[in-house]
């Protein structure tokens, strides 16, 4: 009876042995985790994809508000019908910040170009050393403390020979580098290019900065009511007499500003009091200007920098856009 009775204990149906129930525990609980890893992976990429989607619908909608301050900006240069352009234009005049619909925000401001140097006017359209620019961004060098060999520099990243200058360099010295690279040999597109240049540091990078510009090379003039003293100084490079002068770029911003409260200052004939090559560089009215857009949207800013040309008929067209940087 008792050989019975361990046969049918032994048989009974549905029971397994603990190391087998051991295994169908641990087999679910990797099923389980690897659900949960799928799962979460499934909706990490369902929430990057929307936020890519809510990025790039966030970058058109600020790029046509952006377009759109650009026409406003070509339509306020459309109405200034002065013969010269100062600070006190209502175009240079700064804008407050206009809340466009809930949680958009646009800021845009409107900058002078003309006003600076515009270092590609160290080389002509056809590859030529302009003198008279060379002479001027010299003089511009020696007021921001900085040594004149740098123009020789600049001049060999522009120009399209091989042949270095006597102080500048050519695909050689670049090329000793690291990283080794070579020479642009073409217009410059931004003056941070010249955080190329060996030895060319932030610092004198920062003191030059404010008086300089890279537009096309046939932009050569210098609108003389808007610049600054380090600029109005360095035409003298091209006075007969008086190269060394040194009187603007003794002026505080606040003595300027109160001088150009009236309207041009200085005027063009008492600058250049009748010196042919300065006449030649200098101008009272303005070409260029740079647009500078923010728009918010929620948390995002995009910025938008657009450079735009007011042509002699007055018809003003962006000629480059850059996004989120200068």
């Amino acid at each position: 009876m008792n050989h019975l009775h361990r046969r049918s204990r032994a048989g009974r149906p549905g029971r397994r042995p603990r190391s087998q129930r051991g295994v169908i525990l641990i087999s679910a609980l990797i099923i389980t985790a690897m659900a949960a890893v799928v799962a979460a992976a499934l909706f990490f990429d369902a929430g990057l994809v929307a936020r890519r989607a809510a990025a790039n619908f966030g970058l058109e909608q600020a790029l046509a508000i952006g377009q759109g301050a650009e026409a406003l900006a070509a339509q306020a240069l459309r109405d200034d019908e002065g013969q010269t352009d100062t600070p006190q234009d209502t175009w240079a005049q700064q804008v407050e910040p206009v809340e466009l619909d809930a949680g958009i925000v646009l800021e845009a401001k409107l900058n002078d170009l003309s006003g600076r140097f515009n270092v590609n006017s160290l080389v002509s359209a056809n590859g030529e050393r302009n003198e008279n620019a060379m002479r001027v961004f010299r003089r511009l060098l020696e007021l921001a403390d900085l040594e004149t060999r740098w123009a020789d520099m600049v001049t060999d990243w522009i120009d399209p020979d091989t042949q270095p200058l006597p102080d500048g360099g050519e695909d050689g010295l670049y090329q000793m580098q690291k990283p080794a690279h070579r020479t642009a040999n073409m217009a410059i597109t931004s003056t941070s290019e010249l955080l190329q240049m060996p030895g060319f540091t932030q610092e004198m990078y920062r003191k030059l900065s404010p008086h300089i510009t890279a537009l096309p090379a046939t932009a050569r003039t210098i609108n003389v009511c808007m610049a600054d003293g380090v600029v109005l100084d360095a035409l003298f490079a091209l006075h007969q007499t008086d190269q060394n002068h040194e009187e603007y770029s003794r002026l505080t911003a606040e003595e300027f500003e109160e001088r150009r409260q009236s309207g041009c200052y200085p005027q063009r004939s008492v600058l250049t009091s009748g010196q042919q090559a300065m006449q030649q560089m200098a101008v009272e009215r303005t070409t260029w200007f740079r647009l500078e857009t923010w728009v918010t949207i929620g948390t995002a800013q995009f910025a938008l920098y657009s450079l735009m040309q007011r042509e002699g008929s007055g018809q003003v067209r962006t000629v480059a856009r850059s996004l989120g940087s200068e």
